[in-house]
């Protein structure tokens, strides 16, 4: 609509301008004036009644053109000062002959100069200086014409490409980021399958065993009161991993930046779980969303695996920026890893989810025994990395 609307304004006002020259400059005979106003005249009605829609409708963009070319030459062999209405003339039959080939617009130019070249000839009294004249003023006019013409049209069509090249291209990474949250959410249901099938799935088996096998002991009430308590227990453990299990997937706001959500997420930890955690939590200030969530997800599986394997009663959590990386460290004094345990550490299933993750930003996992006893698990991402 925008442009559309200018081309009104431009017609309008060449046709002013065009209109205000023929006046003030007569020629003879005196009849040529106001035929050459009428010429102009004509032309804005039918451009005002239904040659404006050409710019938009291409099966009026032909008789728009037909239009044009005509008002020039015969209203230059009327009045000479009609051949400034080029001006307009040779843009606009660019505009209204889109396509892969400059054949047409080329052609129709060579046409109107033509056209206008014979209008000079017959404006300034026929001889050959006049057709001297037009021949020379259109050569200058369809050259710059043509010229202008190849040029914008090469310019709009590299624009067009590289619009399609980007329009192609996002989408592209719109596909490339759907695959990878298909990926990571195909990974986090696997490794809920797998923490189910280890730990809560095994724990109703074994509830269900006992309760069957309490069915089959009759009135031997010590064995039933032995089976009960062995119920409570396995029920007992089976809460415990559920919880552990929500505590590790829960979502964690990242609000107020990643220190600030590890601190919350000790909080919520030691509350839980009654184990003390000590904390240096550096500022490392405004981070991509991804890596945020990455660290903070490292953060909320080990100490998930501090809660279920360490048997701590106390344990450190550190978040430092140094040399262009970000360093997630936990350590507990518990158990620790043995040799086989520490070998078996890059095939476990938390632990490989970690290291998934990590692996999407550029990151590296470590995860070892210390010598004192415990485990530190140490996740690294290099900021230059993004």
């Amino acid at each position: 609509m925008n442009r559309t609307r200018w081309w009104h304004v431009a017609v309008a006002g060449a046709l002013l301008v065009v209109g205000a020259l023929v006046v003030t400059t007569p020629v003879a005979p005196a009849w040529t004036t106001p035929a050459a106003l009428a010429v102009l005249a004509a032309f804005g009605l039918f451009y005002a009644l239904v040659g404006r829609r050409g710019l938009s409708d291409p099966r009026w963009a032909t008789p728009l053109i037909v239009a044009v070319v005509a008002t020039v030459a015969i209203g230059t062999a009327l009045s000479p000062n009609v051949a400034t209405l080029q001006c307009i003339a040779f843009p606009m039959i660019w505009a209204l002959c889109p396509g892969e080939s400059m054949r047409r617009p080329i052609l129709t130019c060579v046409v109107m100069a033509i056209g206008v070249s014979a209008g000079f000839w017959i404006s300034l009294g026929g001889g050959l200086d006049a057709l001297v004249q037009g021949v020379v003023i259109e050569v200058v006019s369809i050259a710059l014409g043509i010229g202008l013409g190849v040029w914008f049209t090469t310019e709009m069509r590299t624009g067009g490409e590289n619009t399609r090249l980007l329009a192609e291209l996002t989408a592209a990474q719109g596909q490339l980021a759907a695959m990878h949250r298909e990926s990571g959410a195909t990974a986090e249901r696997e490794r809920l399958a797998r923490e189910l099938h280890d730990t809560i799935a095994q724990n109703l088996t074994s509830l269900v065993m006992l309760a069957q096998r309490g069915q089959n002991r009759g009135t031997d009430g010590t064995g039933m009161h032995d089976d009960f308590e062995l119920i409570e227990q396995v029920a007992r453990d089976a809460l415990t991993e559920a919880r552990a299990l929500v505590a590790a997937t829960a979502t964690v706001p990242v609000d107020g930046g990643l220190a600030a959500a590890l601190a919350r997420l000790v909080g919520t930890f030691e509350r839980e779980t009654r184990i003390e955690i000590d904390t240096s939590l550096d500022e490392v200030g405004t981070l991509p969303r991804e890596l945020e969530v990455v660290l903070l997800r490292c953060g909320q599986e080990a100490l998930a695996n501090v809660r279920k394997h360490s048997g701590a009663s106390r344990a450190r959590l550190a978040l430092h920026r140094s040399a262009g990386s970000i360093t997630l460290t936990v350590g507990d004094d518990g158990i620790g890893i043995g040799a086989a345990d520490a070998a078996s550490a890059h095939s476990g299933f938390g632990l490989e989810g970690m290291r998934q993750r990590l692996a999407l930003v550029g990151g590296t996992l470590r995860v070892a025994s210390l010598a004192g006893g415990g485990t530190e698990l140490v996740a690294t991402v290099r900021e230059e990395e993004r």
